[in-house]
């Protein structure tokens, strides 16, 4: 505990927190909530967080992201993809680049170019956003031009679509696999083909085949269906949501344009979609007002929601939404990630992709354009863990950004009852594409190179925003440590732009018996407990004169901000201050 003269039978004021729970809230002020400050950060709040989580109260570096397989060399235009769940055996990605088709089989790492193997089974190398869909064991691949015939894939043939003059599916923009039917859009008109099992289907596929057919209904035969308001611009995505009425005779699928979002209700039997022509069309509503998509990999399905990125830029639940329509205003759900979300390039926002992976929704951030096709610097991950309780009702809590690598879209799937995340990576040193799993489990990026994490606390007022303080120390509480970990602490006073730097150090906890000292004779190593370190006490910190000609460790309030590079647990942190007099006038700019 620091013990200088100035201290010296002083009373110690000390001030912290040591639960995190509340995930971070970049649009308020800094400053701790108050009587006087009502909309400060919460005491379990972050003012940011980079690269961690807090799903368990505490403060834990992001898990570790690794490379798979390099895909292509450099100068590669890639295109878009879709993670295809084969009928037999684990998923794997069906990709295009420069118009070829590609498959990358995580499992194997086997990179494979099916258009090679099927000549002429190509979509245009310009094309810059295809859109993808499975229905059954076939993957439609749009080249997004409404011009190119789509094509088709089963697990082994890559074939072509003969469009609707050869009763197949025509070109397209966003598709969705709803009610065994494809729906596609065009422009502002959306419609779908026949339903799975119908008569257009072939015998060697049990009649699966009939959703690449467009036969039953007249208005699609001839090319009609429904048609979105011309102000509310082109459809850019089709999506549905989980629907528990579906057994009533219907069944809701949503339009997404970039200033609204619609709703019909799809017709369920097979009589019903014949039946449907202009003089009997099924219902469609307005969802949503002003904010839509900004594309259809964006859209990611929670439950019976539809989390989506929007144009302010920011992220919406379509849920939440309808819930508030009456309400004034049009409220996104992401505020609280604003200090990332206003340095969104819109123009490339409709690459953003999203997922639900380790019950978090992840959404792409910071979009900028490569000489392999748009990436994005960051990740959003907005934390379900919080409402995953039957004791109590928790709000989702965002938990800042993820980097490290530029991640072009992400990618989620079932193998084998697991549940794994993958991204399609535009290597900063090479140029190179790669495939890198998002991990849940590995305390380390790229086998074992350190994860780097920065907190931003609140700023700390000891209870009283008015009166001066000295800051003379702190105290950290962390657990979990394993292996090296080095620590930087910084810190700011009051309204201060630029940090102050307090305190580095390092700590080391032995991850197997390899790394103990003496060495271990056990014939392999085997795996340490994770050290702990309680507590680990900081120094005065050092003084430098802020814009208000006063030493920076004399303030009214203190924020401090710690980076650690590798994998620990923060568990809280204490300041300690003392009180420090104020004399009235002494500010002013001239005497009066």
């Amino acid at each position: 505990m620091p013990n200088g003269s100035e201290e010296a039978g002083t009373p110690i004021l000390t001030d912290g927190t040591t639960s995190f729970s509340g995930g971070i809230d970049s649009i308020k002020v800094t400053t701790m909530a108050s009587e006087i400050n009502p909309n400060g950060l919460r005491r379990d709040q972050l003012s940011w967080l980079i690269n961690g989580t807090v799903r368990d109260a505490g403060i834990s570096p992001r898990w570790g992201l690794q490379p798979i397989c390099k895909i292509c060399d450099p100068g590669i235009l890639y295109q878009g993809g879709i993670l295809y769940d084969a009928k037999f055996g684990n998923p794997y990605l069906i990709i295009c680049l420069n118009g070829e088709v590609w498959t990358v089989n995580p499992d194997t790492t086997a990179v494979t170019n099916l258009s090679a193997a099927f000549p002429g089974m190509n979509i245009p190398a310009t094309a810059d956003l295809p859109s993808f869909v499975q229905g059954e064991q076939f993957v439609v691949i749009q080249a997004g031009d409404n011009v190119t015939l789509p094509l088709f894939y089963d697990g082994t043939v890559l074939w072509r679509s003969l469009g609707l003059a050869g009763t197949e599916l025509p070109p397209a923009y966003s598709m969705d696999y709803y009610m065994g039917r494809i729906w596609y859009a065009q422009d502002r008109l959306y419609t779908a083909g026949d339903i799975v099992g119908g008569a257009s289907g072939t015998a060697p596929y049990n009649q699966r085949d009939s959703i690449l057919h467009v036969t039953e209904n007249p208005l699609a035969i001839g090319g009609d269906g429904f048609t979105v308001s011309d102000q509310s611009g082109n459809i850019r995505a089709l999506r549905h949501s989980a629907n528990l009425n579906s057994q009533l005779g219907q069944g809701t699928l949503f339009a997404f344009t970039r200033k609204a979002v619609y709703a019909l209700n799809v017709p369920v039997t097979r009589a019903a979609w014949i039946a449907a022509d202009n003089n009997n069309q099924p219902i469609q509503t307005v969802a949503q007002l002003v904010n839509g998509a900004t594309g259809d990999r964006c859209i990611v399905p929670v439950n019976g929601d539809l989390y989506f990125q929007s144009f302010e830029p920011g992220i919406r639940s379509l849920v939440s939404a309808i819930r508030y329509f009456q309400q004034p205003g049009n409220i996104e759900i992401s505020a609280n990630e604003n200090r990332i979300l206003q340095f969104n390039d819109r123009s490339l926002l409709r690459f953003a992709s999203g997922i639900e992976f380790d019950n978090r929704l992840l959404m792409t951030a910071l979009p900028f354009e490569t000489p392999s096709g748009v990436a994005h610097k960051a990740i959003l991950p907005l934390d379900f863990v919080p409402v995953s309780s039957f004791n109590a009702q928790y709000s989702p809590v965002w938990e800042g950004h993820w980097e490290g690598v530029d991640f072009m879209q992400l990618f989620v799937g079932d193998f084998g009852g697991r549940q794994r995340a993958f991204s399609v990576v535009s290597m900063r040193t090479t140029g190179e594409l790669w495939l890198w799993e998002l991990t849940r489990g590995d305390r380390f990026d790229n086998v074992d190179n350190r994860v780097a994490m920065q907190i931003e606390f609140p700023a700390f007022t000891w209870n009283n925003i008015t009166e001066l303080k000295k800051l003379i120390g702190g105290e950290l509480w962390v657990d979990r440590l394993f292996g090296t970990v080095e620590f930087y602490m910084d810190y700011r006073v009051d309204g201060e732009t630029c940090w102050v730097p307090w305190a580095k150090w390092k700590e080391c906890a032995a991850r197997d018996t390899q790394e103990l000292t003496p060495p271990t004779l056990a014939p392999y190593p085997t795996a340490c407990g994770s050290g702990y370190r309680q507590t680990i006490d900081l120094p005065k910190p050092p003084a430098t004169c802020d814009q208000m000609m006063r030493p920076s460790n004399i303030g009214f309030q203190f924020q401090p901000r710690l980076t650690i590079r590798g994998y620990c647990r923060v568990r809280g942190l204490m300041l300690h201050a003392i009180a420090w007099p104020k004399r009235l006038y002494e500010r002013l700019p001239c005497n009066v």
